[in-house]
């Protein structure tokens, strides 16, 4: 049998990669203008007048930035709509280290029955600090009070923003088993709700729960078990020196599979000032509880046979192969309390990204089995012990196609003694929130 060993990974072997991916979403953001609850506004006609804000801020400033911004006259949409719907000035603000680089325009929608349905696009222009001249649209739909198909209904502004920042989210696929010539095997994925900035100063908290599922893939240990067995070849009571037997070794290789269910929740706290329609970081606080069932399964190889009348003292002798180690089966529940920083990319019409690495605690609850002292049988025993552990979670889901093709994962592993558990699955993604007619 060929022998395969445990795959070890230490946490250092990531820290180059870990910073590759948290220094790249900052340098390509930087003195972006960014718009408070993203770049849409859609907004249900009142009876009576009302003013909407569009609230924007320069992420990471180095110099005062002049925002000029003004309706979109391209828009071929805008020219069929007269302005007496809405109260627009077409102005400037200059974002300043005084006004914390923030700024806000005010929208005054007037309050009648028109029945259509109004679309405006404002751009807003700036020089960044490579004297290069950026635009950004912000879009702004109106629609009529008795509208019940579109838009916000009778929700508040507030809840609309709460609406638009809620995702349910199906990723399924198969899951991949690296120590079997990378195939796959059986169905997990992931099944989630992002809530995230839905609540606080400037709508930083929020959070996510989900469920996921995950076979991990069968890997043979590098703990195998080793056993000599006697069997007495004369009849009649056992003579030191005279009777003969049979002594022959055993390798038990132990070949393991797990099916993993993971139950979480994520408080969240965004660490960005402005909610980024491309990059947002989190520090969040994660609860989990894992539930993996296991079956472990073991071969057998011969090593030697002798026989002899060496003296022994006091044998245990056994008859045939003594005994065989059959297949075992077992599920423990354990529960992880750990401090991560969540983030999310969005290269619209390229790809998403969820990247969550954390460090925590766990109470690890954990079967192990060991041969009685006659060696006619196994015995359980129970490990449950306070450890340190590591989580590095992953999802990257490609937009070029309708199918979102996503590939995700995580590696979850101890500090020390115990070498990582890798799972990993590649699927598509599906936008339950979608369907249901929001916009995430």
């Amino acid at each position: 049998m060929k022998y395969q060993p445990n795959l070890r990974i230490k946490w250092c072997d990531y820290t180059f990669l870990f910073a590759l991916i948290l220094l790249l979403p900052f340098s390509l953001s930087a003195q972006e203008l960014q718009f408070q609850g993203g770049g849409t506004k859609e907004i249900k006609r009142q009876s009576e007048d009302k003013t909407y804000s569009i609230e924007f801020a320069i992420e990471k400033p180095t110099q005062p930035y002049k925002i000029e911004y003004k309706i979109n006259a391209e828009d071929k949409r805008n020219e069929a709509y007269p302005k007496r719907d809405y109260v627009f000035d077409n102005n400037s603000i200059t974002l300043n280290e005084g006004n914390g680089y923030k700024g806000k325009v005010d929208i005054l929608i007037k309050g009648n029955n028109y029945k259509e349905r109004l679309p405006f696009v404002i751009t807003f222009s700036y020089t960044d600090d490579k004297k290069k001249e950026q635009k950004k649209d912000y879009y702004v739909i109106i629609n009529a009070k008795d509208d019940g198909g579109a838009g916000e209904g009778n929700l508040t502004e507030k809840e609309t923003v709460i609406l638009d920042h809620v995702g349910i989210e199906l990723f399924t696929g198969g899951t991949l088993d690296f120590f079997n010539n990378l195939k796959f095997q059986n169905i997990g994925g992931e099944f989630i709700i992002n809530a995230n900035d839905i609540a606080g100063p400037e709508s930083r908290l929020g959070g996510f729960i989900g469920i996921s599922n995950f076979q991990n893939f069968t890997r043979d240990s590098s703990n195998i078990n080793g056993r000599t067995q006697l069997v007495l070849l004369d009849t009649g009571a056992y003579v030191p020196g005279k009777s003969s037997y049979k002594s022959t070794r055993y390798i038990d290789y132990l070949k393991v599979s797990s099916n993993q269910w993971s139950y979480y929740v994520n408080p969240t706290y965004r660490l960005n000032n402005i909610r980024s329609d491309f990059f947002n970081i989190y520090l969040s606080i994660r609860l989990e509880a894992l539930v993996v069932s296991t079956t472990r399964s073991y071969t057998t190889d011969t090593l030697f046979t002798d026989t002899n009348t060496r003296a022994l003292q006091n044998p245990v002798f056994q008859s045939g192969k003594g005994y065989l180690i059959q297949n075992l089966s077992d599920i423990q529940t354990s529960g992880y309390f750990s401090v991560g920083i969540p983030m999310f990319l969005n290269a619209k019409g390229k790809f998403k990204l969820y990247f969550d690495p954390n460090l925590g605690i766990a109470r690890y609850n954990i079967s192990t089995y060991h041969p009685n002292n006659d060696q006619s049988r196994l015995e359980k025993f129970i490990v449950s012990d306070l450890r340190p552990f590591y989580l590095v979670r992953m999802r990257v889901s490609e937009q070029f196609s309708g199918l979102q093709v996503t590939i995700g994962g995580e590696i979850r592993g101890f500090l020390k003694d115990y070498a990582p558990t890798i799972n990993a699955y590649l699927g598509i993604r599906a936008n339950i929130a979608g369907l249901l007619g929001a916009k995430k």
